[in-house]
């Protein structure tokens, strides 16, 4: 009997062990469950607050930039005054293409002791069609463009500075702009401005350009001349160029524009 009673009572005391160590497992488990959520609800407010700092910062930041007064930059427009346009005192030398057949009116009547007068360049004389004027001259005048109402022609064999103005078909007028090319009186391309005023007296017409050159307008006094000019363009003292021939084309700029 006292063999069976230490048996049940060992039995009896393993079974209370078993369920004691049951109850004390639940309880374990809910104190890490508790651990695990009070790490959360710690961590939580730590990042509301890390977040609130944040955005004080930005606040700040935002306050920062609102207080900053915007830079506006001045900017002064300058009102220039317009500078006068500068034109021409004659046409340019123009660049042309050989003729096809140049020696078709030959032999040149052009050289470098031929002169300008008011009605003409030697034997050109200012009316004459351009088929007249290339007979005379004895050389092809080229074209230095397209033709059509107004247009500027070059002598092929003749010196250079010399170009023709060929107006509703026919000559009226001749530009020296270089060269050997003088007046009947001598005056070329150089000549000082004294001597012109010399030579031709209260005859001289004195015109200052936009461009700060002086025209020096020759204006003939025999009557069967009053449609005809020769202007002395002078820069510096001298004369740069010269054209001679009949108004209104003499006494414009390229001599094709528009009369005012």
């Amino acid at each position: 009997m006292a063999v069976v009673i230490l048996v049940v009572g060992g039995v009896i005391w393993w079974l209370g062990r078993d369920a004691g160590d049951d109850s004390d497992a639940p309880a374990a488990a809910d104190d890490t469950a508790e651990v695990s959520e009070d790490s959360e609800a710690a961590a939580e407010p730590a990042d509301e607050d890390d977040a609130a700092a944040n955005n004080d910062g930005q606040a700040d930041q935002a306050a920062d930039a609102g207080d900053t007064p915007a830079v506006t930059v001045a900017t002064t427009s300058t009102t220039l005054p317009v500078a006068p346009t500068t034109v021409e005192a004659t046409t340019t030398t123009l660049t042309t293409v050989p003729p096809q057949n140049p020696e078709q009116f030959g032999p040149s009547t052009l050289s470098n002791r031929s002169t300008v007068s008011t009605v003409g360049l030697d034997s050109v004389t200012f009316g004459m069609t351009v088929t007249e004027a290339q007979q005379a001259a004895g050389t092809v005048l080229v074209p230095g463009g397209p033709t059509g109402a107004c247009y500027h022609v070059v002598p092929d064999d003749a010196p250079e500075g010399i170009v023709f103005l060929v107006h509703q078909g026919t000559i009226e007028r001749v530009d020296i702009n270089s060269g050997p090319i003088t007046t009947r009186s001598g005056v070329g391309v150089g000549t000082p401005e004294s001597r012109v005023t010399d030579l031709f007296g209260d005859r001289i017409e004195r015109e200052v350009r936009l461009d700060g050159t002086v025209d020096l307008v020759y204006v003939p006094t025999d009557p069967g001349d009053q449609n005809y000019r020769v202007v002395f363009n002078v820069s510096e003292g001298a004369v740069r160029a010269f054209k001679s021939g009949r108004l209104p084309q003499v006494m414009l700029d390229t001599g094709c524009e528009t009369p005012s």
